[in-house]
């Protein structure tokens, strides 16, 4: 009887209208003891808050000043099958004080890797509202057990992606040690907007829209407007500014073996953005409901030029750089990429072995008065990766998105704020290529800073032969004598490295690029330079004398193979030379 009163009550204060909320009463760590009967509050399936009881097994600490928490042992329908799992962190422990009255002792924050994942901690209420913690004269010193527990993590979790990018991100995700769930877009029409009150889901996002990304976790306590979750740091930095959502869970996976990576985890997706994460505690996360945080509008447009489908996507992207960035990196070339690529998949509806595409990519910066643009083409030749692999575009085109917005991230001389970036891609089926046969020059005598008429000759992928036409301009600083002029054209990518671009979002949004930090801009001018630098050049280069320079773009199609031709570097002055006969000009080497 006195059970069912417990869950009534609970359940009666958590659908309180958020609007009146008032403070929590809660339990002192000082009146929680050995065989206390409680109850926590969580989601396990859609919005609604279940409860599942909860037994004191005592109260440990360790000696190196962590902090004291509570041993407990759960059971319950809510988790019988599946344990404590990634998601519940945060949920809200009730315990009667001293005197019989029902109040919020802490947060289930995380296992001590018992077999069925039963037992766990819980962080005490007073140390996540930062007020003096008064353990009780009991307290067992088991500093071995602490160091052991591991916290009910909150995977990062992405919303929004097709079948085969999502899985694509959780394989490379589990591969590389990282926790990453793929899930769908929340549920089929939608739900309403749900308060955060103790037990309910929240999620703290780093972005919204066509890709969410976030933890997911549950509601710990409320305070007004001020919302306590998680019972252990998101990222532990400090200050942030993150938009704070509702969730909804789907199910909750069961793997009670809890091994390596694999464990049970909330099968969830995040809501609606209701306010704002502003500290990522050692002890838990705080928001507050109200106004949402500043953020990024990523709009991203592709065309399939074959079947004509255009698709349109909008992602907002959480921005810290006022607070220099706590976490260690930018959102925003992690999530634009992701969203480049996922919206490139959609489109597509495949993975065809040959694929052409031209990206454009616009930032607007508060600090310029004109947006930064640049535009380049990919070009894929391979082998076909079936209809479970993203389109073989995705992956290249984004990880030229992620190496422009990441100038501005780490630029040195000042913050950048990116006020808005567009995306716009044009792809169709087939390799858009040809290949250089050989070349030709009406003269083989040059001169330093001169342009000079070439011929390429190439032949269009299983198509005709073609001749080309360009001037080249020979750079100063070439010594004078007879030189070797190579033109090399460039290769199309493959369709595989899935991994390799796959991991190179990880690190976007993980950090820890096994690269090493990119070259940080010193000025404007070099943060210009960079951005644009971040397309890819895909024409013909060409070198002589031991300098190597960009000579040639052709607007219909990139051109791969090689060519030389001997040519006589005149020494830069107006004394005429004779020249030597044309047939020197003459292809030396053709593709090799």
């Amino acid at each position: 009887m006195r059970r069912a009163f417990v869950c009534a009550f609970l359940l009666l204060l958590a659908l309180t209208t958020p609007s009146a909320w008032a403070r929590d009463p809660i339990t002192p760590l000082s009146d929680i003891h050995r065989g206390l009967d409680c109850t926590a509050l969580t989601v396990i399936h859609g919005t609604d808050i279940s409860s599942f009881d909860v037994q004191v097994l005592d109260v440990v600490a360790d000696t190196d000043g962590t902090g004291p928490r509570i041993l407990v042992h759960v059971s319950g329908p809510a988790v019988d099958g599946t344990g404590l799992a990634e998601g519940f962190s945060g949920s809200p422990v009730y315990c009667p004080d001293a005197n019989g009255a029902i109040g919020n002792a802490g947060a289930i924050s995380a296992t001590v890797g018992q077999y069925g994942e039963d037992v766990g901690l819980v962080t005490p209420i007073e140390q996540m509202l930062n007020l003096p913690v008064t353990p009780p004269s009991g307290t067992v010193r088991l500093p071995r057990l602490l160091r052991a527990a591991r916290p009910i993590a909150s995977p990062l979790v992405l919303s929004g992606l097709s079948p085969s990018l999502g899985d694509l991100m959780e394989q490379t995700a589990l591969t590389h040690g990282r926790a990453l769930i793929a899930t769908p877009a929340g549920p089929l029409g939608t739900f309403a907007p749900q308060p955060l009150v103790p037990g309910a889901s929240m999620a703290v996002a780093l972005s919204t829209g066509a890709v969410a990304a976030g933890a997911i976790g549950t509601v710990t306590y409320r305070d007004g407007n001020v919302v306590y979750g998680f019972g252990h740091p998101l990222e532990g930095a400090g200050r942030r500014s993150l938009p704070l959502q509702d969730a909804y869970v789907f199910a909750v996976i069961d793997n009670p073996v809890d091994a390596g990576n694999t464990t049970s985890y909330k099968l969830a997706a995040p809501g609606h953005t209701v306010g704002t994460l502003t500290n990522d505690a050692l002890t838990g996360v705080v928001g507050t409901v109200g106004a949402p945080p500043r953020t990024v509008p990523l709009t991203v447009r592709v065309k399939d030029l074959d079947t004509g489908v255009f698709v349109q996507q909008r992602t907002d992207i959480a921005d810290e750089i006022d607070l220099g960035n706590p976490d260690g990196q930018s959102a925003l070339s992690g999530i634009a990429s992701l969203a480049v690529a996922q919206a490139i998949t959609s489109a597509f509806g495949g993975a065809p072995a040959q694929e052409t595409g031209r990206l454009c990519l616009t930032a607007h910066l508060r600090e310029l008065s004109k947006p930064l643009r640049f535009c380049d083409r990919h070009v894929v030749e391979g082998v076909s990766l079936g209809a479970q692999a993203p389109a073989s575009l995705a992956l290249p085109m984004a990880s030229d998105v992620s190496d422009a917005l990441d100038v501005f991230a780490n630029a040195r001389f000042r913050a950048l704020h990116v006020t808005q970036v567009d995306a716009t891609v044009r792809m169709e089926r087939g390799a858009t290529l040809a290949t250089i046969l050989g070349a030709d020059m009406a003269r083989p005598v040059v001169r330093p800073g001169q342009r000079v008429r070439v011929a390429l000759r190439v032949r269009v992928l299983r198509g005709p032969l073609r001749t080309l036409r360009f001037a080249l301009r020979i750079p100063h600083g070439i010594a004078p004598g007879p030189h070797l002029l190579r033109l090399v054209g460039t290769p199309a990518e493959g369709a595989g490295g899935l991994g390799s671009g796959a991991l190179s979002i990880l690190s976007d949004l993980f950090g820890g690029s096994d690269s090493g930090p990119p070259p940080a801009a010193q000025s404007m001018a070099q943060a210009v330079a960079g951005y644009r630098e971040a397309a890819s050049f895909d024409g013909v280069r060409a070198s002589l004398g031991g300098q190597v320079w960009p000579a040639y773009l052709n607007p219909q199609a990139r051109l791969d193979g090689r060519a030389s031709l001997l040519v006589i570097v005149a020494p830069p002055s107006r004394h005429r030379h004779h020249a030597p006969p044309r047939a020197i000009g003459r292809i030396l080497a053709a593709r090799g």
